[in-house]
């Protein structure tokens, strides 16, 4: 068999498994890799761990501008434009496939929970394990083969892990002590919130629902960090 029969046939395996409620589960998942949505998740972050939240925001700027450079260098048809009978979850997209840019952004992501939270803490590999789930997703939902999500992910995970390396030499604790430092942040998470919550269009459609729910819960944690440092003021 060769190298892409391989990948045809880990497609299929995937692609094939639907059934409704993994297109629910999957179809409102992949939707964490998003632009917007990362963008987010990155300054909602840096409310709370500067440099990692800092870190990731470069991982995802300089990872994405990579995959979009090899996405037009290859440009690679997706499964709909080969392959019949796709199970698609959203717009069946047909070029650009290789690598994924969703799976870029979710492994910039799930490097990041492992760093927000010790090895050995269950809710680093929670959150990982979510945003791996996120990038499979992009092959459930026909838009991607395995290898270009593969390809993403480790493109996402270098960058962060490089920058996250790099981070070490800002001067994130001279930044922190300006008043400015949060609240900068602060407008950043909430023009990123309004922005995604008052129609934008999430990618797959069917993560639709992603740009109500995390806006409001990015909303709510700005709201307690802004009580939090009034009080401690």
């Amino acid at each position: 068999m060769s190298f892409s029969d391989m990948n045809h046939f880990m497609f299929r395996f995937v692609n094939d498994a639907h059934s409704t409620w993994l297109d629910g589960v999957f179809g409102l998942i992949s939707g964490l890799g998003d632009g917007l949505i990362v963008a987010l998740l990155c300054a909602v972050l840096m409310l709370f761990r500067l440099r990692l939240g800092m870190a990731a925001l470069a991982a995802f700027i300089v990872s994405g501008l990579l995959a979009q450079m090899l996405k037009r260098l290859f440009d690679m048809p997706r499964p709909p434009a080969v392959l019949e009978h796709v199970h698609v979850l959203g717009a069946a997209l047909q070029s650009h496939s290789f690598p994924s840019g969703h799976a870029t952004s979710d492994g910039v992501m799930l490097l990041a929970a492992l760093l927000l939270w010790s090895l050995r803490d269950w809710r680093g590999w929670a959150g990982a394990g979510v945003f791996l789930l996120a990038a499979i997703g992009r092959v459930y939902g026909g838009v991607h083969f395995p290898l270009d999500v593969l390809a993403g992910l480790l493109l996402g995970v270098a960058c962060m892990w490089l920058f996250w390396r790099i981070s070490a030499a800002w001067p994130v604790e001279c930044w922190q002590t300006s008043p400015w430092s949060w609240k900068i942040t602060g407008l950043i998470v909430a023009v990123e919130a309004v922005v995604l919550g008052l129609g934008y269009h999430v990618q797959p459609s069917t993560a639709q629902p992603l740009a109500l729910l995390l806006p409001v819960a990015a909303l709510v944690l700005l709201m307690q960090e802004w009580k939090a440092r009034v009080k401690h003021d």
